[in-house]
């Protein structure tokens, strides 16, 4: 708490004080009414204050929904949340790999272009904190790398962090992946709520700093059905980044990403799934 919030509090309870002192010999108030009534005062406004200490220490640029319907436990997304051992996720999915991304320096020296991948969740059973990820692209249009790839990555059930190596021949593949579908690990790092006027971390372009946060709720439609969404947002150049995520979903449902520059970084939807 900073020194002109208690400054403020301060001087409102002088000035309360004196307004009081001023009514009370006006009506003749006897000390034990003057008690009850100051203390209900004051409760008031020690609830008022701590209303909008929870909201502003909650991450919220608007009092709207911290202030009168603040959030809860229900509210809270987490990467990976809702995986079942089965569960598998296909998208369609652009990055351009020569555009890079401000979160990582990964994915830089290949690009998936029009591509299918699939990403199928299966229990370690040499680890119960991990997830064996079946992944599997096919691949659009980069001559240079081979039509279909598949490879077993090991990812923690936490976070979806790399749990184990990957393999060198299917980096190219992997990193692509992991600098577009799975770069919400790096701006979600723990749970986040999703409401509108979350912020959920800071990016820096150039010189200067900039919020990501949840903008808007928005109702989408994509070939693997109708979904209600909350939008993440950051601009750092002409155009706004989007990322659109569901309560209750593991990964984000739909992507547009841009750099300073305004050249795409990245696109992506959900094609079909299966939880």
């Amino acid at each position: 708490m900073n020194s002109s919030f208690y400054l403020s509090e301060n001087l409102y309870g002088l000035a309360l004080n004196m307004d009081c002192d001023l009514y009370f010999r006006s009506r003749n108030t006897s000390p034990k009414s003057k008690v009850l009534l100051l203390s209900g005062i004051m409760a008031v406004f020690g609830v008022s204050v701590s209303i909008v200490i929870v909201a502003a220490g909650g991450g919220f640029s608007g009092f709207a929904p911290s202030l009168f319907s603040p959030p809860n436990t229900s509210n809270l997304w987490t990467i990976g949340e809702n995986i079942h051992a089965g569960s598998m996720l296909n998208y369609s999915l652009t990055r351009i790999g020569s555009h890079s991304s401000l979160w990582s320096g990964l994915g830089e020296d290949s690009s998936l272009v029009d591509s299918s991948v699939s990403i199928k969740f299966v229990e370690d059973s040499n680890n119960n904190n991990n997830w064996q990820t079946i992944i599997g692209v096919n691949n659009g249009t980069a001559p240079s790398m081979a039509k279909n790839k598949q490879a077993t990555i090991s990812l923690s059930k936490q976070q979806l962090t790399n749990a184990g190596p990957i393999d060198q021949a299917f980096k190219p593949y992997y990193e692509p992946i992991e600098s577009s579908i799975l770069e919400v690990r790096d701006i979600a790092e723990g749970p986040k709520y999703l409401v509108s006027g979350a912020e959920w971390n800071s990016i820096t372009g150039g010189i200067t700093t900039l919020p990501v946060k949840v903008t808007v709720q928005e109702k989408i439609r994509t070939t693997a059905g109708t979904f209600d969404t909350y939008v993440l947002s950051y601009t750092i150049g002409p155009k706004t980044s989007r990322i659109w995520i569901a309560q209750d979903f593991p990964l984000p449902i739909k992507a547009e990403v841009y750099n300073a520059y305004d050249q795409l970084q990245y696109k992506y939807d959900l094609v079909s799934y299966k939880t």
